[in-house]
């Protein structure tokens, strides 16, 4: 497998990573962001939590530092008498009283191969992996100025959610057979809450449409797809798909992937939020595998102003022979 592929697969995990690639520098720390709190449950609290926000380029990092929390009221399950230790945190933007509305979210999900069609798809709200509370734990979230699309250039003061209301472990059981299984269990125990807000400018936010229409796989001496998923059941065509990078070398959302074929057909559409008209933007190409990772087939990086200067572009690059999409700018969104 082509070591390219580290710089497009980094899982998205609830870190949802991203960085402007022309204003980067890597001395540079972040810079922490006053706020006040507006209120808290007794157990959220200085001995059990720290939490602070920082700003860097165009990123927010919100993060919570949850102490091993002891002489805490864990609910005890009343059926199996189990404690249950874990949680999750779920972490809602909101200005003007308002929850912000943004397409982040959607952007991201595609990275799971599913379409959160609910009406809270569109909700700037971020939830953490399950931690357990019994240790120590640091939740980091963060998140580029780009998902604040909705909201009017300049000073905004947004505010900040943190909750969990859900408690839940797993348990061995005995089931009629006399074998052994596990079973989820929960309890809804809302303990830990926090609502703060700190003041953000917001910058000029772009919107571009991208087109994809398709791309074809060389097959030439070189390189040929045949063979490339091998089993022990068969050898196959890859299972391909395509990623935009935004900005360098940073997932921003991906298609769904076409099956044992060496060209993937189906047109997609997205649409690219930045922050400069000419912005850079990335492209990769991959073969999907369930049991491994995911194989690199090629990857382009070039200008964004110069793909919307042509009503059609067609790029070939690495292992990829034909490459076609359409770029439409739409400008500033948010004046």
């Amino acid at each position: 497998m082509n070591s390219g592929s580290l710089l497009f697969l980094v899982l998205f995990t609830f870190n949802f990573f991203s960085c402007v690639n022309s204003h980067y520098d890597k001395k540079t720390e972040p810079k922490p962001v006053s706020y006040s709190v507006l209120n808290r449950s007794n157990y959220f609290n200085k001995n059990n939590i720290s939490f602070s926000i920082d700003s860097l380029n165009t990123i927010l990092f919100v993060k919570l530092n949850i102490r091993e929390l002891k002489n805490f009221p864990f609910p005890i399950n009343s059926h199996y008498h189990d404690t249950l230790f874990k949680t999750a945190f779920t972490f809602d933007f909101y200005c003007n009283n308002k929850i912000i509305t943004s397409d982040y979210r959607i952007l991201k999900n595609t990275f799971r191969y599913y379409t959160d069609t609910l009406p809270t798809a569109k909700n700037l709200s971020l939830s953490t992996d399950t931690v357990d509370l019994r240790k120590a734990n640091e939740l980091q979230i963060q998140i580029p100025f780009y998902a604040f699309h909705n909201l009017k250039k300049g000073k905004q003061i947004i505010e900040i959610e943190m909750s969990q209301t859900t408690f839940t472990d797993e348990i061995r059981v005995m089931n009629p057979d006399s074998s052994y299984s596990y079973k989820h269990i929960l309890a809804v125990k809302p303990l830990m809450n926090a609502r703060v807000k700190f003041e953000m400018n917001v910058p000029e936010i772009y919107k571009s449409i991208i087109y994809g229409r398709g791309l074809v796989l060389r097959n030439d001496s070189t390189f040929s797809p045949a063979g490339m998923d091998n089993t022990l059941w068969k050898s196959s065509y890859p299972d391909i798909y395509w990623t935009i990078n935004y900005p360098k070398n940073e997932y921003y959302a991906q298609t769904t992937y076409e099956p044992c074929t060496d060209r993937y057909t189906a047109h997609d559409t997205f649409n690219l939020y930045h922050y400069s008209a000419n912005d850079s933007i990335g492209f990769g190409v991959f073969d999907h595998d369930d049991l491994s990772r995911d194989d690199f087939l090629g990857s382009w990086w070039g200008s964004l102003y110069d793909l919307e200067k042509k009503e059609y572009k067609r790029l070939n690059f690495d292992n990829v022979k034909i490459f076609d999409l359409s770029v439409k700018a739409i400008g500033v969104i948010n004046k």
